[in-house]
């Protein structure tokens, strides 16, 4: 890949999470404020913050975190020696990889079906609220590609 784009790509991923994590942030500050300050609550500060946690968790899971920084069970994984280590592996992410991509019209059909409806007090509609997931299942398709490539490879230890 390219290193001039995959520097821009990762400076607009942080960007995007570091926005989601200020609006959230703030919007937090907000409601404490309010409440407790002045005693006068904000309803829509809490769906903000709902909004913007959705956009954190599958933003961030995928795109900005690398997969060997995910929390894994690997107890029986890491009893095999590299050889079979490297099956178990194709194994693995090949399956993740075609269960998500089996998925990804039924998720993009539903998330299609939410442009229909719309957040309650912010009336944001929901098939935006929602499309972090569709590119997070995407992303999911797309490291596991690029992953059973490198474990094809003749460099394959490196991508155990």
């Amino acid at each position: 890949m390219n290193p001039g784009f995959r520097k821009a790509w990762t400076t607009l991923a942080e960007g995007v999470a570091a926005l989601s994590f200020a609006v959230m942030f703030f919007a937090f500050i907000l409601q404490v404020v309010s409440r407790y300050v002045f005693n006068a609550p904000i309803a829509w500060t809490l769906e903000l913050c709902s909004i913007s946690y959705v956009w954190i968790v599958f933003w961030t899971c995928d795109i900005l975190v690398p997969q060997r920084q995910q929390i894994v069970f690997d107890v029986l994984y890491n009893w095999f020696k590299p050889g079979p280590r490297r099956w178990v592996a194709i194994f693995n992410t090949a399956s993740l990889g075609l269960i998500f991509l089996a998925a990804v019209p039924g998720v993009l059909d539903y998330i299609h079906y939410l442009g229909k409806r719309s957040s309650m007090l912010l009336h944001v509609r929901m098939d935006l609220v929602y499309s972090c997931f569709a590119i997070f299942m995407i992303a999911v398709v797309v490291g596991a590609a690029i992953r059973l490539r490198r474990l094809a490879s003749a460099r394959w230890q490196t991508a155990l």
